[in-house]
């Protein structure tokens, strides 16, 4: 029994380990900073060509790319964070099994007898509805958040996609090309806010509507 319990446990610590080492490669993954690099090359490039080409003041050029990249720039700084709360939340989460493995070991040392077996028991399947309580709900927060880094850097992709057609016109673009960039963002921005309202509108009758049956 109490080879089985140690065997149990060194296999739970074990499995901690490997998690913290995913843990840190997630910590050093290049993967946002490599695109958020290539971002910047490709504007510092626009800029130059842009100052060549027509003349732009560069302090121009930022003001025009701030409007461009505006809802972008919020949302990389809303993953950012949101990154630094998972990772802290899974280190949190991390330190807590390994509490509860030590706990285990000092309780196993204690119920050396088989009148306290069930003690023993007990112990265990505290130990193991705890580590799955907890494994589900950081498993759940992994998965939502790996789900809107995905969106996420979909996202900047596009921004760079459409950075790098900009930068592909070479001697031929002029500032009008960033601006019917910019007008075609404001329209779509437009879009999205107006089927949002659609969105809000359809809701509210079909709340309306649900309280009109039950009332009836």
């Amino acid at each position: 029994m109490e080879e089985m319990v140690l065997d149990l446990i060194s296999s739970y610590e074990n499995r901690i380990c490997v998690v913290e080492k995913l843990v840190t490669t997630a910590d050093s993954d290049e993967s946002l900073s490599e695109l958020g690099k290539e971002t910047e090359k490709l504007k510092t490039t626009l800029r130059e060509t842009l100052v060549n080409n027509c003349s732009l003041r560069r302090k121009d050029f930022n003001k025009l790319m701030e409007r461009m990249l505006s809802d972008f720039e919020k949302d990389k700084k809303k993953i950012e964070e949101e990154q630094q709360q998972v990772r802290d939340k899974v280190k949190g989460y991390l330190s807590e099994q390994k509490e509860l493995a030590a706990s285990l070991r000092e309780k196993l040392a204690r119920f050396a007898t088989d009148a306290e077996k069930d003690s023993l028991k007990a112990a265990i399947q505290e130990f193991k509805t705890a580590c799955q309580d907890k494994a589900e709900q950081v498993f759940v927060l992994l998965r939502d958040f790996q789900s809107r880094l995905d969106v996420f850097q979909r996202e900047q992709e596009e921004v760079n996609h459409k950075l790098q057609r900009l930068v592909d016109r070479g001697e031929t673009l002029r500032i009008e090309d960033l601006r019917q960039v910019e007008a075609a963002k404001a329209c779509q921005d437009r879009k999205a806010e107006r089927e949002l309202r659609r969105e809000d509108i359809e809701r509210l009758l079909t709340h309306f509507r649900q309280q009109r049956r039950r009332n009836s």
